[in-house]
């Protein structure tokens, strides 16, 4: 009789254990809520746009500071393909040497390359951490699918098939981003992040 007490009262401990254990934040969480307090960010990489009449992969470094974005795209032998950089008001790629300038980079890269990239929503999508409500969470409680409108009215998906620790936070390390018959993969290699 005594080992029966024994039993339930360990059980009814472990019971209580269990309902005051604080529950953890899941992994995506806690990545936007560090990610917060960076101001700037860089990633390396590869990315390939993909139609259905074409394919080109380029190396990539991609930067945020300040709100501002800015992309170089570069051919694996290191040749300058594109150089995007967003200022207060405007926005200038240049290809060839040649400036271009114009009021939103994702239509401004469309209309001098022909490749069609969602750029506006980048430091959400490309970091995984905020994607308003249309969105899928893995058991880790990343993002492992959402989709969303640009301001162009385009209807964009993204998948992201892997994650790796970078620094202690949880970033993608593969993505794959599709509106129609086009899709673009981005491989990341490494991100950087300051506070300054």
């Amino acid at each position: 009789m005594k080992q029966i007490h024994l039993i339930l009262l360990m059980f009814f401990l472990f019971l209580g254990g269990c309902a005051q254990s604080p529950k953890s934040p899941v992994q995506g969480q806690a990545t936007l809520n560090s990610l917060n307090k960076f101001n700037l960010w860089q990633a390396r990489g590869k990315i390939a746009f993909i139609s259905s009449d074409d394919r080109q992969s380029v190396n990539f470094n991609w930067q945020l500071k300040n709100n501002k974005q800015a992309l170089t795209l570069s051919s694996f032998i290191g040749t300058q393909v594109l150089k995007m950089t967003e200022f207060a008001h405007h926005s200038e790629i240049i290809v060839d040497g040649k400036p271009y300038t114009g009021p939103e980079s994702g239509p401004l890269i469309e209309r001098i390359s022909g490749w069609q990239l969602p750029i506006k929503q980048a430091p959400n999508w490309f970091t995984a951490t905020r994607l308003d409500n249309q969105y899928e969470t893995d058991n880790n409680g990343n993002i492992k699918q959402a989709s969303w409108q640009d301001e162009q009215g385009k209807q964009w998906t993204i998948k992201y098939q892997r994650y790796r620790d970078f620094d202690g936070l949880t970033l993608p390390a593969r993505l794959t981003l599709s509106h129609q018959d086009i899709s673009i993969k981005i491989q990341i290699n490494a991100w950087h992040f300051d506070t300054q």
